[in-house]
């Protein structure tokens, strides 16, 4: 073989092929570097966008719920309201109730009578809204355990720290008393004797009022409950008080009848610690819910990451301010510093007297909401292990703050981060917080 040609076959030496795999090396590392890089930006960025994602349909869907808290029929006044010193407040927006009854008989009812009343009486105003100011041991008013479960940290339990709230309205359009036939029977003295109603197209069928169902009569102003029994379309109310029977209502009006039992419909929100069902997720881990729970049926999930909810009442006081309180504040009828406030005009208690009447003005200053301010933290369920506790900060206003104004700086979760937070959820998630203000439409109920 000639010089040239062994030349020519001559291959690499160890030195050169050390040097092109290092090489190679640095451009793979280079590569798997900006490849891990942007996976983990697009991993945080879709975590992000799920977040964003749950914490507006969480504020839409309690906002739609709150803004009918304390619904029942017609406008805010219906043209007859008695003056206070900075407005208008309608004593007679609170149906008048024609049964006998110390418990309501509503599911999540919070407010049961020692004493069965002797007379017709105005629906309680804690009826309408009833809210539980919640830390993470204890919550001001007490929740019922019908109303949700148990504070805890297990799968199941209530979220410790998270606010309970329940409010009431009447949903649908009932059966008209003026249209297509509908008609009312009175006696001489405007007493109701039997109400005919004649549904129209796109009402509910007569059927769905069923035995035991409680009637809601109504002429946009004024409104009563009663027992009722139906033959066809022929109601027949009645009265479990001696002397006194449901009034006949202004036919000029958009006068209507209402399945109580069933259109009065209660919601109520909570959270709770669920399992992750994921199959990546690490065993136990806990996620929080936001919960509805209507009617008293089971609850239903609404929202996955909502982990903290707080709400403050804007209340009216007698100097035509707002006051912006928590539940247990509203509940007690005092303001922050512990003055009293004054509840605005209520119905006509003046038939009742000594426990029986502070029983059913009992929660009065629920009826003096003009709005509410939630305030939601959400997180994006899943765990994000890799973030340092910098990327992982967050800011809540009702943390360290009672009227929940806080704009301190988005600060870091405590070392150790593999360490769960007090209401049992994992450190190593995202965090966002969400706030609305929901004018309560039915202001005055």
């Amino acid at each position: 073989m000639s010089p040239i040609s062994r030349q020519r076959a001559r291959g690499f030496t160890l030195v050169e092929l050390m040097i092109a795999m290092a090489l190679g090396l640095l451009v793979t590392a280079g590569i798997v570097s900006v490849f891990v890089s942007t996976s983990r930006a697009g991993n945080v960025q879709t975590q992000l966008a799920r977040l964003q994602e749950e914490g507006r349909f969480t504020m839409a869907q309690i906002g739609s719920d709150l803004a009918m808290a304390g619904a029942l029929y017609g406008s805010n006044t219906g043209g007859l309201a008695a003056q206070r010193t900075h407005g208008y407040m309608d004593g007679l927006r609170s149906p008048t109730a024609y049964v006998q009854f110390a418990n309501l008989g509503l599911p999540d009812n919070p407010v049961t009578l020692a004493n069965a009343p002797d007379a017709p009486f105005a629906l309680p105003s804690s009826l309408y809204v009833s809210g539980y100011e919640c830390s993470t041991s204890a919550c001001t008013p007490a929740v019922p355990a019908a109303v949700a479960p148990a504070m805890g940290i297990a799968g199941g339990d209530r979220v410790p720290g998270a606010d309970v709230l329940t409010v009431r309205y009447v949903r649908g359009a009932g059966w008209s008393l003026v249209e297509g036939g509908s008609a009312q029977a009175c006696s001489a003295s405007n007493r109701l004797t039997a109400l005919t109603i004649v549904p129209q197209a796109g009402d509910a069928p007569l059927s769905t009022f069923q035995a035991g169902d409680l009637a809601l009569l109504t002429d946009g102003s004024t409104a009563q409950v009663f027992k009722v029994g139906r033959s066809g379309g022929v109601f027949t109310p009645a009265s479990e008080f001696s002397g006194y029977a449901p009034s006949c209502v202004n036919p000029l009006t958009d006068a209507r009848l209402y399945d109580f039992s069933r259109d009065f419909v209660t919601v109520t929100y909570y959270l709770q610690l669920v399992t992750d069902s994921d199959p990546d997720a690490p065993a136990g881990h806990l996620v929080s819910a936001l919960m509805r729970k209507v009617n008293g049926a089971a609850a239903e999930e609404i929202a996955r990451g909502v982990e903290r909810l707080d709400f403050r009442y804007a209340v009216d006081n007698a100097e035509g301010g707002v006051l912006y309180l928590s539940a247990e504040r509203v509940a007690a009828g005092s303001d922050a510093a512990g003055n009293t406030i004054n509840c605005p005009v209520q119905p006509d208690f003046s038939a009742f007297t000594g426990a029986t009447r502070a029983e059913l003005q009992q929660g009065c200053l629920w009826r003096a909401l003009r709005g509410i301010e939630v305030h939601v933290l959400v997180n994006n369920a899943a765990l994000l292990p890799t973030l340092t506790g910098g990327e992982l900060a967050y800011r809540y206003a009702c943390d360290g703050s009672v009227s929940c104004t806080s704009t301190g700086a988005a600060q870091a979760p405590a070392a150790p981060l593999a360490a769960r937070l007090p209401n049992g959820l994992d450190k190593r998630m995202l965090r966002r917080e969400f706030v609305g203000l929901y004018s309560v439409r039915n202001y005055n109920p």
